[in-house]
């Protein structure tokens, strides 16, 4: 071979091996810095797991406490609801039924003041 092939062949091999030499140096720290995100991503990943079962039981728990919100509830609409028939019952039974002796109720009291006043009693 002639000198000037050998200083091109030379000269590119050069090049490539200068050029594969910085692809090493600026990978190297790449690739260290890639497993040092896949670590921290292994980490991430089990506290997600460990979060979202925390999750689920959290979710369990207020499923419970609403089912008894909801036992509570019922109760008090029940209570409710009948109390409002008592009354209602006491209010068509009891008070419009009674409402003409009702009405001699202030009548009774004034008479019996007076007789009080009559006899002398305070």
């Amino acid at each position: 071979m002639s000198t000037p092939v050998l200083i091109v062949v030379f000269v590119v091999a050069l090049v490539f091996s200068l050029g594969f030499l910085l692809l090493v140096i600026t990978l190297v720290p790449a690739i260290q810095q890639f497993k040092s995100l896949l670590v921290d991503m292994e980490k991430t990943s089990l506290e997600v797991r460990d979060l979202a079962r925390e999750a689920k039981r959290l979710g369990a728990v207020a499923e419970d406490r609403l089912e008894k919100v909801d036992l509570v509830l019922a109760q008090s609409r029940r209570a409710v609801e009948n109390a409002g028939d008592t009354l209602h019952f006491i209010n068509h039974n009891l008070l419009r039924r009674s409402a003409g002796l009702l009405a001699f109720l202030p009548a009774l009291r004034l008479g019996w003041n007076l007789v009080k006043k009559i006899k002398g009693g305070k």
